[in-house]
């Protein structure tokens, strides 16, 4: 029964219940009133009404949604019944109720028109067959008379039914309004979430990739986050930094130039809206909106819309599209201003020595230079003492120089003032951590941390907290090595520690934003992480990044770029 009703309205199974129902009590009624009628033609009758009502039955189910075949269906069904009606008792049959099948099948699932015709159609077949069968004509008035209370019943019951019928066919096409739109807040409901963890992770990915001014990993980064988010399969970027403009995708082999012209005809227009707007190119729909807050602006990020996509889901997938062009915007305006601030600190800088090498160590040279010019202008008539005393003076006033240089030109060098300010961070995180969560984690450092760049440093310090925190938190460890080694041509970080583990195949596809984040800052920097782990034994994290010149080239090998090994 379940496999008959699967994926059918409540509608037809009630049809299909009350027929059942219908048959049993009218043939009830049949067998206990027809006292002239022998039990074999009450038998038979019933049978054979019975094996209509099996098959036809099994029929409406099967062609719920087909009209043509439910009007052949009731065409037929008319005449069985309308045959059924003569010999079992004609208007005085009670299975003249049984015809009320057809009925409410028209009313529901056909046009009123339907309704009537079934009506007059039943009348004719009646008549046709009572004439043909018994020999005289109907008396319509007679009947009328005689049976009123019968018609008058039938026709209450067949209003009823068309008055429910109407209801019932606009409560389902509200019912089906209602669906369609609790199935679009689903998907959006689950594309919000979705689009929310993915916007968390491209969040922290732009701000490794912003803080090292890699523009060529920003904008692989947006495209990948957009085809996740829009579920499209072309993406790309109208590059305006630099004249000429163009065409940056990995996704378009042939038609760069015609979407370049398309954007180029259409520049200031799509600049000014602020907002996504829609271009045509070799019959092909694409979405574009301008990156940048403001002049200049950065350039145009792109995609294409395919003609299915459209109504609440697609709308949501839009709204996402212009937050991470907003946030792409940011990222490359904080690029620009940190190269600013970095050129803004060295000018700085270099103007703080200039003055102070022009307060001091200046005058102090100018002054010698004074000196020895009257020295020399002196020496053929002072004794030997007298010019080596004045000598010696000028020796230790070129020592102040040197030395005043010195505390100028380095002043700001951890080497001279004994404190490395990188490996001082790391310590005092590291001692927090024992502080507060009794935990033994002992630190090594091997090498020169003057080889390391300033995004070097940054990446280690993070990826560092980002391992001890882990295996505090979620492995629960209580002993945790950190062993730092840097080299001329590359570094190396692993950190091991003794807590629960986890299966890692099973987390490769659902990475969490810190191990994620791990992974990006190895990859801006040109290097690899391995994570080994297994529940009970603890997990390993080992990091290798190149040096200077050097890249890890496919063998996982550093070498210096363009060397062949």
């Amino acid at each position: 029964m379940d496999v008959l009703f699967k994926d059918k309205s409540e509608e037809s199974k009630i049809l299909f219940i009350y027929r059942y129902i219908s048959l049993l009590i009218t043939s009830v009624f049949y067998l206990l009133n027809q006292f002239e009628h022998t039990l074999f033609r009450k038998m038979f009758i019933i049978g054979c009404l019975t094996v209509a009502t099996v098959i036809l039955s099994y029929l409406y189910l099967v062609f719920e949604d087909a009209a043509n075949k439910i009007k052949v269906l009731l065409f037929i069904e008319i005449i069985s019944n309308s045959v059924l009606l003569i010999p079992s008792g004609m208007l005085e049959s009670p299975f003249i109720w049984y015809t009320l099948n057809t009925i409410l099948i028209s009313s529901l699932t056909l046009k009123k028109m339907y309704l009537w015709a079934n009506i007059f159609l039943y009348t004719v077949v009646i008549g046709f067959f009572s004439y043909v069968y018994n020999g005289y004509e109907l008396d319509i008035s007679g009947i009328l008379g005689e049976r009123s209370g019968l018609i008058l019943s039938i026709a209450i019951i067949i209003t009823l039914v068309q008055v429910l019928s109407v209801y019932i066919k606009q409560t389902e096409i509200e019912s089906k309004k209602l669906k369609k739109a609790n199935k679009e807040l689903q998907l959006a409901n689950q594309k919000i979430k979705e689009s929310f963890e993915h916007i968390k992770t491209l969040y922290q990915s732009l701000g490794v990739l912003s803080n090292r001014g890699n523009m060529e990993g920003l904008i692989n980064i947006l495209f990948d986050y957009i085809k996740k988010i829009v579920k499209t399969n072309l993406v790309f970027y109208y590059d305006m930094s630099d004249s000429p403009y163009k065409v940056i995708s990995k996704d378009i082999k042939d038609g760069a130039a015609l979407i370049e012209k398309e954007i180029s005809d259409k520049l200031n227009s799509i600049l000014e809206s602020k907002t996504i707007n829609e271009i045509c190119v070799s019959n092909a729909r694409y979405a574009v909106v301008p990156i940048g807050n403001s002049h200049p602006y950065y350039g145009i990020l792109g995609f294409e819309i395919e003609d299915s996509k459209e109504g609440l889901l697609h709308r949501d997938s839009i709204y996402h599209v212009q937050y991470l062009s907003q946030l792409i915007s940011i990222a490359i305006e904080k690029i620009e201003l940190e190269e600013m601030s970095e050129r803004l600190i060295i000018s700085e800088e270099q103007n703080r020595i200039a003055n102070e090498i022009h307060d001091s160590v200046f005058q102090r040279l100018f002054s010698m230079s004074c000196g020895i010019f009257a020295l020399m202008k002196r020496f053929p008539k002072l004794p030997t003492d007298k010019v080596l005393d004045e000598l010696e003076q000028f020796r230790e006033v070129v020592d102040v120089v040197m030395k005043d240089l010195r505390d100028k030109i380095y002043g700001l060098s951890w080497k001279k003032s004994g404190r490395n300010i990188f490996i001082t961070d790391i310590k005092g995180y590291i001692e927090d951590i024992k502080k507060f969560n009794e935990v033994n984690i002992p630190f090594t450092v091997t090498g020169s941390t003057e080889l390391l760049t300033c995004n070097q440093k940054k990446a280690l310090y993070r990826i560092i907290c980002e391992g001890v925190g882990n295996a505090v938190r979620h492995g629960d460890a209580k002993n945790i090595e950190v062993n730092l080694n840097i080299d001329a041509e590359f570094t190396s970080l692993n950190i091991r520690d003794d807590g629960r583990g986890f299966d890692v195949s099973l987390s490769c596809n659902n990475r969490g934003l810190g191990i994620e984040n791990m992974y990006q800052l190895a990859d801006s920097l040109g290097g690899y992480l391995e994570i080994e782990s297994a529940l009970g034994i603890g997990t390993n994290v080992e990091l290798g990044i190149p040096n200077s010149d050097f890249v890890l080239d496919k063998g996982g090998c550093f070498k210096r770029e363009g060397e062949i090994l």
